[in-house]
Order: structure tokens, then C-alpha cells, then sequence
């Protein structure tokens, strides 16, 4: 079987683009993906559940209730936060996002519970492989004649599943794939393991519910910057939708920052970018972790990782760049600006940030306009 499994790599590892996707994944290579990813789980299903020892169950249980999640709209830097907090010696980092409670409970829920192992295991084989179609790829290694990294993941996915089946809660299936990950890496015994997700805050409620000591580490750009960003790069995203996104984050952001609850972080990314030090010290004190080297150096799953910037072409990896140095075209028209400045102007003024002022009939106008004409 692990010739098939090194095979279907092989083919799978032509497919995987040089550069960073974009547009949408070619069909050639989802399908090959998948194919891999299911011809694993039926060799981690034969061979059955990792034996986990006494010490792992009681590490890895005592770790499941120390989580940090990264959060944020989407383009605003949680990414570079995330490959920050990578390499960290006391830290197990999910190498792609979570999405956990963004997306795939709710693809759990449309299921029988006999097939959530299934369906999330190989979701998670795939992001293991190929996180966000771009390098670094095969997160965990390459198969070998001797043994696949994959199928052990796989396999101890099956034993924490075992493990988690009957806990409270319902976010216990995606403890399970962190757990997994953790066993694979050897750091079940890390001080805390961290789940990036954009808009993640939208659930902070439940995750302090089912996770009393999280810690939240919020981050928020510019939002001039942010939206540039989310055009450039999620062309299929219409401005009103990413207001309505922006606009709860700012909002999440802005009531818990002035609650002072010391589980939760506001993290500005201009901050993170132009002063690196500073900033980083103060994220490693809220995580009450050590402030070394690799916190001011961006990897994925220990290997280095392209820059903060998807427009900064020929960057250095893992490079913190300035954000004078990764500036946008600009792409908002006039009357972008102007939604913007209606729609989330209070509350981005609320986190320190300026944006068009706007005439009380002319604001009045432009939310009528939102409202019924887009």
C-alpha cells in the first residue's frame, strides 16, 4: 500500500503550483487530491486507531483546554500572526486555518456521525499537503517505503476521536484533528495550541463558553488597506458584503477591548509590521510564552513562508515586511471610500483609524443607496 500512497504523491506533487494560486484550484488537481487523501484513510482505517499511552491521553487532554485563536476579517494579517506563532518551541500551530466553526461544523451537521471521521480526516490530509495553493507543500514530510507521516495523522485521528467522542461540547471534533497534529509534531506536552481563523471573533461567546481561559488574539488593519486587499485578491467579493464582515469585527473589537478582559488581545497590523519588536513582546506576554527568535520569523509547519504581502513580488521569506513597503494599487473608487467611511467609519475611528469624513445628508444618502440599490 505505500507504494500506491508514495505513487499518488508523485503525481499529486506535479500538480502543486510553484507559485501562489490566483484563481481557483484546477479540477486535475482537486481531484488528485482527493484521491490521495482517501487512498490514506483506508490504509489508516485498516490498520486502526494510534495506541495512545497514558501519558499522551493525559497530555493531550490537559492541552485541548488551552487554546488561542487568531481572528479577524480576512486580509487584515492574521496570516503573518499565525506563521509568527509557528515556530514556536511552546506552541502547537495549526498549519492551515481551522475553520471550524466558520465552515466545516456546519458540512459536519449535513452528515451521518459515522462519516465526520472520515469526511474531516481527509479535509485535514488535504491541508496538511497543500494548506493555501501555495509553498511551502507536505506539511509533514513525504511518504516513504518504511512509513507515511500521513497515515500516522490519520491514524491518530481515529484515536483521539475515540478519546474526545463522549467530551462535552461540540467543537470536540476539531479537537481531535489539533490533538492529532500535536502527536505527529511530539508537542502534546506545548503550552497552548493555536487555531487561525478569519472572523472567528463572530464566536466568541461560544468559545469562551466552551473554553473558559482562551485567549483571543484579535487583529484589525487599516480599512482602506484591508478592502484594497480583499478586491485585489477575492475579486468575487462584492464591497458590501466585506463591510458587513469589517463592521462586526471593528464592532467585536472595539466592545472587548474596552471590557479589558485579559483573554483577549487587539492586535493592529500596522503595529505588528512597523514595530516588530515592541509588538511581539507584548503578544508573547499576553501568550505567557517565551519572546524568542522564531516569534520574529514566518514559517508554516516550520519551514519558511512568503512574506506578509500577496502584491510585494521577489520578497525575502519569512520576512516582516514594513507596511510602507508592501503599499497596493489603489483600487477603491471614490465612492468605495465613501461606503466605507458611512459603514464602518465610527467604529474604525473607535481603533485609531481615519477614513473619509462624510456630510450627515450626503451619509444619509449613501446608506439608502446600500440599502436598496446594491
Amino acid at each position: 500500500m505505500l507504494k500506491q500512497i508514495i505513487e499518488a504523491e508523485n503525481e499529486l506533487d506535479k500538480l502543486l503550483p510553484t507559485r501562489r494560486l490566483e484563481t481557483a484550484p484546477p479540477a486535475d488537481l482537486l481531484y488528485v487530491t482527493l484521491q490521495w487523501s482517501e487512498l490514506v484513510w483506508r490504509e489508516a482505517e485498516g490498520l486502526g486507531p494510534m495506541k495512545l499511552s497514558e501519558t499522551q491521553i493525559a497530555s493531550g487532554l490537559a492541552l485541548r483546554h488551552r487554546p488561542v485563536f487568531v481572528c479577524g476579517v480576512h486580509r487584515s494579517g492574521t496570516t503573518l500572526v499565525q506563521n509568527l506563532l509557528d515556530g514556536h518551541p511552546q506552541l502547537t500551530v495549526l498549519p492551515s486555518e481551522g475553520t471550524f466553526y466558520t465552515n466545516l461544523e456546519l458540512k459536519l451537521k449535513r452528515l451521518p456521525t459515522n462519516q465526520w471521521p472520515q469526511y474531516l480526516g481527509t479535509e485535514w490530509l488535504r491541508r496538511l499537503v497543500n494548506p493555501i495553493n501555495q509553498p511551502p507543500y507536505w506539511l509533514l514530510g513525504k511518504t516513504d517505503e518504511i512509513t507515511s507521516p500521513y497515515i500516522d495523522f490519520a491514524r491518530y485521528v481515529l484515536a483521539w476521536w475515540q478519546q474526545l467522542s463522549h467530551a462535552e461540547g461540540t467543537q470536540w471534533p476539531h479537537s481531535a484533528i489539533i490533538l492529532a497534529y500535536a502527536s505527529c509534531i511530539n508537542k502534546l506536552t506545548a503550552a497552548a495550541w493555536v487555531d487561525k481563523t478569519p472572523t472567528n471573533e463572530r464566536f466568541l461567546n461560544r468559545i469562551w463558553a466552551e473554553f473558559p481561559e482562551a485567549k483571543i488574539v484579535h487583529v484589525v488593519r487599516e480599512p482602506i488597506a484591508t478592502l484594497t486587499s480583499r478586491k485585489a485578491m477575492e475579486p468575487g467579493v462584492t464591497l458590501r458584503n466585506a463591510l458587513r464582515y469589517l463592521n462586526i469585527s471593528y464592532q467585536v473589537a472595539a466592545d472587548t477591548a474596552i471590557v479589558n478582559d485579559l483573554r483577549f488581545f487587539l492586535l493592529r497590523y500596522e503595529s505588528l509590521c512597523d514595530n516588530p519588536d515592541e509588538t511581539i513582546r507584548k503578544l508573547a506576554d499576553f501568550l505567557n510564552i517565551d519572546e524568542t527568535p522564531q516569534l520574529k520569523q514566518a514559517t508554516t509547519a516550520g519551514m519558511p513562508t512568503q512574506a506578509n504581502s500577496s502584491f510585494k513580488k521577489n520578497a525575502s521569506s519569512g520576512a516582516i515586511l514594513k507596511s510602507i513597503d508592501h503599499t497596493q494599487q489603489d483600487l477603491l473608487t471614490p465612492t468605495d471610500k465613501n461606503m466605507i467611511a458611512v459603514y464602518v467609519g465610527d467604529k474604525a475611528k473607535l481603533l485609531g483609524y481615519q477614513t473619509n469624513k462624510i456630510s450627515g445628508l450626503n451619509k444619509v444618502y449613501m446608506q439608502f443607496k446600500q440599502l436598496f440599490f446594491k
